[in-house]
């Protein structure tokens, strides 16, 4: 019997027990499905991670003064010796954040965090105007009380479906005790977390860095947070070390200044990112080893029912290799069926669950060799045990067998 032949006997055999194939594939369905589905959730956030620093830009470097003592905030000088280096293309200061709470169009209270940023914060932020305008440097320089909002302003706190009917609005915000009033000049767009309601994203103003200053470091210009953007063809991470090694000697500290760049901070999240991905598959992969398990128990089965065909066969002259081979081809077949069909359902179920949470999904080549390859492999490691008890049948006992 030739390989094809083999291929039409295994068929013939699994669909003349179809509830019997199907109950031996359903650890198959479960282990690959469940594998396939956190392998596809898992790249569509790792895509959406990426796309997110895209947006930022991997050269930019946030800059944290790590001790809370004033004489080592940064300062326009240090700016200055940063704009300096070769390696910079510019460099900002980025205020602290802030917290407060207002009033909604229902009196009730929501958070808003708030900075101060420069008018040219998209230097090392992704700042995306959807209505509206940024301010102006020169309102940054006669320190204006005007600022720019997140997108879900207007809904939360307005109830509007229109971002755009914020502009013009006043928003009052308590800031180190004090009431201070702003002019709502731009809509900007949020970064979305998938899955999360627009009621419940949590809202974001940006304040004149001047302005800020003004109210909370009586307008010394300095902060205790910053940001550069390093030249395309340099390495951020290097670059960063230089910083954080200039601004200890301006200073005269050791190790005061955290320096993180945009890539170190993706390299960092791919990695729990790929961490989390692989115990969780490990866990679903475990249902794999029960379904292999269950294969090798149904072709032990099988082959002590079809003891008197083996026994025929051999009678005619079918070598213990063929015997071998047609009840192993039986095994990775029905493994493989298991194993497309699981990796089908596992991508239908990453797709329903990324539609529900924002999350693109894609089925990529490592996720089917993935599926075929573990499936033939449980096929042949689980099938290899019933397939040589059957080849080692004795034909005249197998002929006598009832």
């Amino acid at each position: 019997m030739n390989l094809i032949e083999c291929i039409k006997s295994a068929m013939n055999q699994l669909l003349g027990n179809k509830m019997r194939t199907f109950l031996t594939m359903l650890g198959m369905f479960i282990g690959i499905g469940s594998v396939i589905m956190v392998l596809g959730l898992g790249a569509g956030v790792k895509d959406l991670m990426m796309s997110t620093f895209d947006a930022i830009g991997k050269g930019t470097v946030m800059i944290n003064v790590k001790d809370g003592r004033p004489e080592n905030m940064l300062n326009q000088s240090d700016l200055e010796a940063i704009r300096e280096m070769k390696e910079v293309e510019d460099a900002v200061f980025v205020g602290e954040n802030w917290m407060t709470s207002i009033k909604d169009y229902k009196k009730e209270d929501k958070w808003i965090y708030f900075a101060g940023a420069p008018y040219n914060i998209s230097i090392v932020q992704d700042v995306e105007i959807t209505a509206g305008r940024m301010y102006a440097e020169s309102e940054e320089l006669a320190k204006a009380n005007v600022c720019v909002v997140s997108d879900t302003y207007a809904k939360v706190i307005l109830g509007s479906d229109t971002p755009s009917d914020a502009i013009g609005r006043m928003l009052e915000l308590d800031i180190a005790g004090e009431k201070h009033e702003f002019e709502i000049v731009g809509i900007k767009k949020e970064m979305s977390f998938p899955g999360m309601p627009e009621e419940m994203m949590p809202l974001i103003a940006y304040i004149p860095f001047h302005t800020m200053d003004q109210i909370t470091n009586f307008g010394d210009l300095r902060s205790y947070t910053g940001g550069f953007k390093v030249k395309e063809e340099c390495n951020p991470n290097e670059v960063a070390y230089q910083v954080s090694r200039l601004l200890d000697k301006r200073h005269n500290t050791q190790n005061g200044y955290q320096t993180q760049s945009a890539s170190s901070m993706l390299d960092q999240m791919n990695t729990v990112m790929s961490v989390v991905t692989g115990f969780i598959s490990f866990v679903a992969a475990i249902s794999l080893v029960v379904g292999g398990i269950g294969i090798m128990n149904i072709m032990l089965v099988t082959v002590k029912e079809r003891t008197r065909e083996i026994g025929v066969r051999k009678a005619v002259g079918a070598s213990n290799k063929e015997i071998l081979r047609q009840f192993l081809v039986e095994a990775v077949i029905l493994t493989l069926l298991g194993g497309i069909i699981g990796m089908l359902l596992g991508y239908v179920g990453a797709v329903a669950l990324g539609n529900a949470f924002g999350i693109t999904i894609s089925l990529t080549s490592d996720m089917i060799l993935f599926a075929v390859g573990t499936s033939s492999a449980i096929g042949i490691i689980f099938g290899v045990y019933p397939a040589r008890q059957a080849a080692k049948l004795d034909p005249v006992e197998a002929l006598r067998y009832e």
